[in-house]
C-alpha cells in the first residue's frame, strides 16, 4: 500500500474510485497503480505528480491534459499492473497496452469462436495443447491493446481486430462501420508468467 505522501498525489476522484471497490485487495491495487502512474508521468513531464490533470475520451480512455501532454495507457491483471508511455510520440499518436497473467484456459476455443477472426480461430486450433494457453493470451492481449489504442471501448467487437498470435511487430488496419484505423502491435517478452502487448496508432 502506498504511504500517505504518495496517496496525497492522487486526485479526490482517484481516491473515491478506489474506495468503491468491494475488496480490499482491489482497492490497494487501484491506489498503488495510480500512484505509480502519476510518478512515472511526473518523471516524463517534469511536473509534480499531484499537479497532473487527467481527462477521459468518449469511451472512457484516460489522457493527460495539456500543457503536459504525454501519451500513456495502463492495464491490470490480478496483482500486476503495466504502464506504457510514449513521451516523444508524434502528435495524434495513441498507445494501448494489455497484460494478462498466464493461466489455464480450458474454454480457449469457445472464447475464440466468439472473439477471434476465422483466420485466428483456425490458427489457434493448429497450436499444440501445451502452447494453446499462451497463444490464446497473446492473441487476446494483442486485440485488447489495439482496441485500447483506438480508445473505442466495446464499440468495436474484438473479432473485428485481426492481431494474430505471433509476438513480432505487426501492422494492421481495423475497419468497423465508418472507422478506419492503422496500428502497429507487438507482444513483449513473456516475463513472470505474464503476457503483454503494446499497440500504437
Amino acid at each position: 500500500m502506498p504511504d500517505a505522501a504518495a496517496l496525497a498525489t492522487l486526485s479526490a476522484d482517484e481516491v473515491a474510485r478506489g474506495q468503491r471497490f468491494a475488496f480490499e485487495g482491489l482497492r490497494r491495487r487501484h491506489l498503488a497503480s495510480h500512484v505509480a502512474l502519476r510518478a512515472i508521468l511526473a518523471q516524463q513531464t517534469g511536473l509534480p505528480a499531484a499537479a497532473l490533470v487527467f481527462g477521459a475520451g468518449p469511451f472512457g480512455k484516460p489522457f493527460l491534459q495539456a500543457p503536459a501532454a504525454c501519451v500513456f495507457n495502463m492495464s491490470h491483471s490480478d496483482d500486476v499492473a503495466v504502464i506504457a508511455v510514449a513521451p516523444d510520440a508524434p502528435a495524434g499518436t495513441e498507445i494501448g497496452v494489455d497484460v494478462e497473467v498466464l493461466r489455464p484456459m480450458r474454454d480457449a476455443i469457445a472464447l475464440a469462436e466468439r472473439n477471434f477472426t476465422p483466420a485466428e480461430q483456425q490458427a489457434l486450433r493448429a497450436v499444440s495443447l501445451e502452447q494453446r494457453d499462451l497463444a490464446f493470451m497473446r492473441g487476446w492481449t494483442r486485440k485488447e491493446a489495439c482496441l485500447k489504442a483506438i480508445g473505442s471501448g466495446l464499440s468495436i467487437p474484438p473479432e473485428a481486430v485481426d492481431a494474430g498470435f505471433a509476438p513480432e511487430r505487426r501492422c494492421l488496419t481495423v475497419t468497423h462501420e465508418a472507422m478506419h484505423c492503422a496500428l502497429h502491435v507487438q507482444s513483449l517478452a513473456d516475463h513472470h508468467a505474464t503476457v503483454i502487448a503494446v499497440a500504437t496508432t
